[in-house]
């Protein structure tokens, strides 16, 4: 199969697709914790090397805790909430099921519904956007190094991806957490997907002369 290309129009819509996807989904996850989270600016690429996104989760540290979900439907692919062990402990904390300093049982369950929740929020917001159905399988769990986690819950290596850190400041009894929220879509499924959204913004553009 040849790769997908992009041109720039494209290239603005999929960083859109980030934006409010990733954007939606962090948004989900401080509501479910009851507590404001920051994040930076999403990010979408074209074109990442064979280990380069296992590469870039493996940024966040050397033990991760990562919960997967598949996204079917009119978009194909996985989406990961990544967070390193002592983040997703403060993360689970604060869901009021504490690691304990192992996972399993109550805590572990706690992130599976956060990556549900973030993952539901994600699917919800582009679906709105691109006019298309969505969906979603049940979370998976994965500890380990980004490779592991990549090889544990994604089933294609992928060459397109969209990303945004969040942050959570500490609180009196709270301690702050920080991790990922990553998609890996598959290529030729966004590509068409991109295209519905462009041609949704150009039927909603009006024509000139129809200017007052």
């Amino acid at each position: 199969m040849s790769p997908v290309s992009f041109g720039p129009g494209e290239l603005d819509a999929l960083q859109e697709l980030a934006s409010v996807g990733c954007g939606r989904a962090i948004t989900a996850l401080g509501e479910l914790v009851r507590r404001r989270l920051s994040m930076d600016v999403p990010e979408a690429w074209v074109g990442a090397e064979e280990g380069a996104i296992a590469a870039f989760l493996g940024g966040l540290g050397q033990d991760l805790v990562t919960v997967g979900v598949k996204l079917e439907g009119a978009l194909e692919g996985d989406l990961l909430l990544a967070l390193p062990e002592r983040d997703a402990a403060a993360l689970a904390a604060a869901l009021g099921f504490p690691a304990g300093g192992a996972w399993g049982g109550m805590a572990e369950s706690a992130l599976l519904e956060s990556g549900n929740i973030a993952g539901s929020a994600f699917v919800s917001a582009v679906a709105a956007l691109v006019g298309e159905r969505l969906l979603l399988s049940v979370p998976a769990f994965a500890r380990g190094s980004g490779r592991e986690c990549v090889e544990g819950l994604v089933t294609h290596a992928g060459s397109i991806a969209l990303a945004t850190r969040f942050t959570c400041a500490p609180r009196e009894g709270a301690p702050a957490f920080e991790g990922l929220v990553l998609v890996m879509p598959e290529p030729a499924r966004i590509a068409e997907l991109v295209r519905r959204l462009l041609s949704r913004q150009a039927a909603r553009a009006p024509l000139r002369g129809d200017l007052r």
